[in-house]
């Protein structure tokens, strides 16, 4: 699970830090994925407040994108990415 984590990290640093345009489509599917890994790794059970909060900034994204508000989307995409990180951190052991 530790291997899952740093998976995980590695790919949201390389998204944020890409140097290419990473299209919106493609932070909503990383958002929705980094959600359904800490969903199924049990985080709503042990890091609610980190899981509900990725899960309404997923949201949040989904909504401003059907808006056509790409940037609002994008930054609430990441900031979706960042608290699945946080939730599964927290349920595997980190702070």
């Amino acid at each position: 699970m530790r291997l899952l984590i740093t998976l995980l990290s590695v790919i949201f640093i390389s998204i944020t830090s890409y140097s290419g345009e990473v299209t919106t489509t493609e932070l909503l599917d990383e958002a929705q994925n980094s959600l359904k890994s800490a969903f199924e790794s049990g985080c709503p059970e042990v890091a609610p407040y980190e899981y509900y909060k990725a899960e309404a900034y997923y949201l949040i994204a989904r909504e401003e994108t059907s808006k056509l508000n790409l940037e609002a989307g994008n930054a609430a995409a990441l900031k979706s990415i960042e608290w699945s990180l946080k939730a599964m951190s927290k349920r595997f052991g980190g702070n």
